[in-house]
């Protein structure tokens, strides 16, 4: 049986390694012949070295490598010399110790008479006087006494940035004290006014402070700026990331347990930036920033005080009413050595009515839900020439619904534009809020958000800027039953400023109807259309201040005064006995309303302030001041002298005078 089964293996087998013999015995088949390869797409062009070399030399320096991003800094200048890489050269050269050749670096700058030419001389001129100083020969030795070892660290240059690198920055500490009204017992005017103490008050801020600001010049904060760049692997590609906590210490101190006004986002953003030009900088490119949290500091307008779109509800000063949370969004951006484009976009969650089926039935159910709403913003700026700028920007933002009966469920929106037209000396231009700008905190590339005025003897720069916005909003019609309307809100305004050797004045004034002053609410009637039988005053001021700075000492006196006519809504109805009453709201912001008595009008009001200033350094400065406020429509309500159950109301005193003094430090 084994056998037959060893046969039949064979048989089984065999034929198959006869097969295998045959076909080793065959000869080799000719390969087939070689199909032709697709041409490989040619690689892009690495960077030019000296920007390569550039990168590098910033990332050395963000890792504390200082001698070798100064040496990197250098070949790069070598290879394609620039203002900019010689300034960051120069600063290279402080930190890693060698003032010498820091010194030599700045004058390089300052003899090519560029932007930063003035901010170098400085530089240079600062670093030399406190090398005088420490070059200053000590008395002799005496005997054999040997000369002993100077062991104390040399001092840094007086002109080096006051402060040792960290992750907070924009810092701002004041100590205030003072009493905004001398002339009346606490409690008799309103707002009440205290006798003497130590803190701000809101009464300090005159209407004409600081009108390119949401702060008022005294708070007590700081920003956590947690910032990182570096370049892409992209060819001339930059990203960069900056989570922005800002930490109001003010608020914090008052401990009335509301972490939402202590602790907020103040502007974090993602960024890609992809450069076009030939330029090393960022002046020419595409650039994409994202904020992932809230884009309060993305806005149309150019005046912080008369700016719109921005989605700060804390301070009244969103676009979004009834806004849940935060708006983050996006804005992308073409910049070009002349002009730029812009396109973005934010998002808000906002409680809004909807109509739904009742589940089971044909019945129609009001809900209110929290609902996704859009706002879009586009523009561009044009520099026509050393001299001139222009500016363009429009929006349109989606509002929620009406929660009104007879227009239940329709659309509310804004939409609008706003323009300006800038003068100004050759090569500068007109300030930007620094609440609009981007917060950085590049080790290498410092950004003095708050840095103390300069002054050149010989030189004088001057601009002037008019703007204006026209908005228009869907609401409903206060006279129409079931109606709604467009409602116009405008706002025109015209800054001029100049500064020659160290005296500096400033002209403003700003034109606001009723309707823009409540933009963010919207309107007088929240949602209707002011009505037709009102009468409205628009609000209208002039103000004027000037300066002047005494280098020597470092004190520098000034002078503001400014003049107001606030915004009115007035009505009229009939009496008992058929006599015509009517009665006037002055209205100088959202949420800030005087009531006049019956057949009172509106008076402008005047305000003036005198101060000395006194910078005792880089960092820290000393003021004092005296103010006078003259407002008579200010109001309270008291009882009738004669029938104790009516109430009326009484003008306060309007006359104020009070004084101030503060100690601040910025840095």
């Amino acid at each position: 049986m084994r056998i037959s089964k060893l046969a039949a293996l064979a048989a089984v087998t065999l034929p198959v390694v006869l097969s295998v013999r045959a076909a080793q015995a065959q000869p080799d088949e000719p390969p087939p012949p070689d199909e032709p390869e697709e041409p490989t797409p040619p690689e892009p062009p690495p960077p030019p070295e000296h920007e390569q070399l550039l990168e590098q030399a910033r990332q050395a320096l963000g890792n504390g490598e200082v001698d070798q991003a100064c040496e990197l800094f250098g070949k790069s200048h070598d290879l394609s010399p620039s203002e900019d890489v010689q300034f960051e050269l120069a600063q290279c050269l402080e930190r890693a110790d060698k003032p010498t050749e820091a010194a030599e670096a700045y004058d390089k700058v300052a003899a090519a008479e560029g932007a930063r030419a003035a901010e170098a001389q400085r530089r240079a001129v600062a670093i030399r006087e406190q090398l005088a100083k420490v070059a200053e020969p000590d008395a002799p030795p005496t005997g054999d006494e040997a000369p002993k070892e100077d062991k104390t660290p040399a001092p840094a240059a007086e002109d080096e940035d006051p402060y040792v690198f960290s992750d907070f920055m924009d810092t701002r500490l004041t100590w205030t004290f003072g009493d905004d009204d001398l002339l009346h017992d606490t409690g008799v005017t309103v707002p009440i006014s205290p006798n003497a103490n130590i803190g701000d008050r809101r009464q300090y801020r005159l209407f004409f402070d600081n009108l390119n600001s949401r702060f008022g010049g005294r708070e007590n904060l700081t920003h956590l700026v947690l910032y990182k760049k570096m370049p892409g692997f992209i060819d001339r590609l930059d990203t960069e990331a900056s989570l922005v906590l800002r930490f109001n210490i003010g608020a914090l101190s008052e401990k009335r347990n509301n972490v939402d006004q202590s602790l907020t986002d103040a502007g974090s953003f993602i960024r890609l930036f992809l450069r076009t030009g030939e330029a090393s900088n960022e002046e020419e490119g595409v650039g994409l920033t994202l904020w992932p949290l809230d884009t309060d500091r993305f806005r149309l307008g150019y005046l912080y005080d008369i700016s719109w779109g921005g989605t700060n509800a804390s301070i009244n000063q969103s676009i979004f009413p009834r806004i849940q949370g935060s708006s983050p969004g996006f804005k992308f951006q073409y910049d070009h050595k002349i002009f730029n484009l812009f396109f973005g976009m934010k998002t808000a969650e906002i409680v809004q009515v909807q109509e739904i089926l009742t589940p089971g039935t044909a019945e129609v159910e009001v809900i209110r839900v929290g609902e996704t709403n859009y706002g879009f913003l586009g523009g561009g700026a044009l520099r026509l020439g050393d001299y001139f700028s222009a500016d363009l920007g429009v929006g349109y933002f989606q509002q929620g619904k009406f929660d009104l009966p007879d227009v239940l469920g329709e659309s509310v929106y804004t939409f609008g534009g706003s323009a300006r037209l800038a003068a100004h000396s050759a090569n500068s231009g007109v300030s930007q809020s620094v609440d609009f700008a981007l917060y950085r905190n590049d080790p290498m590339k410092h950004e003095a958000l708050l840095k103390q005025s300069t002054y050149d003897p010989d030189e004088t720069s001057w601009s002037v800027a008019v703007e204006g916005s026209n908005l228009w909003q869907h609401l409903k019609d206060f006279d129409a039953t079931g109606e709604t309307q467009l409602q116009a809100a405008r706002t025109v305004a015209l800054q001029g400023n100049m500064t020659t050797g160290f005296f500096r004045v400033s002209l403003t004034g700003i034109y606001r109807d009723l309707k823009f002053v409540l933009r963010n609410v919207p309107s007088y009637v929240p949602f209707e259309t002011v009505p037709a039988g009102a009468d409205v005053g628009d609000e209208i001021f002039v103000a004027a201040a000037a300066d002047y700075h005494f280098d020597g000492p470092k004190l520098t006196p000034g002078l503001g005064a400014g003049l107001q006519f606030p915004a009115t809504f007035t009505t009229s109805a009939s009496n008992e006995f058929g006599e015509t009453i009517g009665r006037t709201v002055v209205v100088r912001q959202q949420g800030d309303f005087s009531i006049l008595p019956q057949d009172r009008d509106s008076v402008p009001i005047f305000q003036a302030r005198a101060s000395l200033k006194w910078d005792a350094s880089e960092i820290l400065s000393w003021l004092a001041w005296v103010q006078f406020v003259r407002d008579n429509n200010g109001t309270f309500v008291e009882r009738d002298p004669n029938e104790g159950t009516v109430a009326l109301r009484t003008f306060n005193s309007p006359n104020f005078f009070g004084f101030g003094t503060s100690v601040q430090a910025r840095f």
